[in-house]
């Protein structure tokens, strides 16, 4: 079961919600602001742990099995590896769409820094989970980002940097990926074929890094999604929520 804190809209809008999923060696938590601002636009939803819940296949698991638990199929989005769970659990039929944030290319040439170094190894060697890699090999994350990172399930990571890109083709859901163009582990050329790959569509993030969630212009960032995510799903969605208060305010008062 993975921990969950909870996305409490000021006006609740919409009937899916919203399921936040970090990047590897990241706590759910820095998501905080970014959910927040979700909240003010009217979604609701859950950031969900994913920081030493097993491997990636376990880790996608664990998000199909929560999200099916839910009473309407929520929007998956996923930071940097988390991108990769929510693309997977979207393909199981998990999501109502997926949005792939400064998503890692598992298997590409720039995450294998994320391994090279004495730590990283001895981690495999012995092992124990694997601490973060220096900022520099990481997209340079911001100070308040850099003091939360902690160590990493070490076979999550390994399936990351030695995986294989997603399978090509359609998942049957809109999907996103968004990414930066200061990004150092993913160039927009490389998102833009992995939206393609995936039959979704791409949107850069001028002046973004890897960390789009907490640098200085994570408002547009989050503005940039709500305004997708509104464009995509946001009729149907409306009409869910309808229908929900409608039942809601049909059911007899039991107090």
């Amino acid at each position: 079961m993975l921990d969950a804190t909870p996305i409490r809209a000021e006006s609740p809008r919409y009937g899916a919600s919203l399921l936040l999923l970090p990047e590897l060696w990241a706590p759910a938590r820095l998501w905080h602001a970014a959910a927040s601002f979700l909240g003010h636009r009217g979604w609701e939803g859950q950031m969900l742990e994913l920081r030493g819940a097993g491997d990636l296949g376990a880790r996608v698991a664990a998000v199909v099995e929560h999200a099916r638990a839910l009473p309407a199929r929520p929007v998956l989005i996923g930071h940097g590896a988390g991108a990769i769970v929510a693309l997977e659990a979207a393909r199981a039929g998990a999501g109502a769409a997926a949005v792939l944030l400064a998503p890692l290319l598992a298997g590409s040439a720039p995450l294998r820094t994320l391994t090279r170094r004495r730590d990283a190894i001895a981690s495999v060697l012995l092992g124990r989970p694997m601490p973060p890699p220096p900022a520099a090999h990481f997209g340079d994350p911001p100070a308040t980002v850099a003091s939360q990172l902690a160590p990493e399930t070490t076979r999550a990571v390994l399936d990351v940097v030695r995986g294989r890109p997603p399978a090509s083709g359609a998942i049957g859901v809109p999907v996103l990926v968004a990414g930066g163009d200061r990004d150092p582990l993913l160039s927009p050329e490389a998102a833009a074929a992995l939206a393609t790959r995936v039959g979704g569509e791409h949107l850069v993030l001028p002046g973004a890094a890897h960390w789009p969630l907490v640098e200085s212009r994570w408002q547009q960032t989050v503005d940039l999604l709500h305004r997708w995510l509104v464009r995509q799903l946001g009729e149907a969605l409306l009409e869910l929520h309808a229908e929900a208060m409608a039942e809601r305010d049909a059911e007899p008062d039991e107090s």
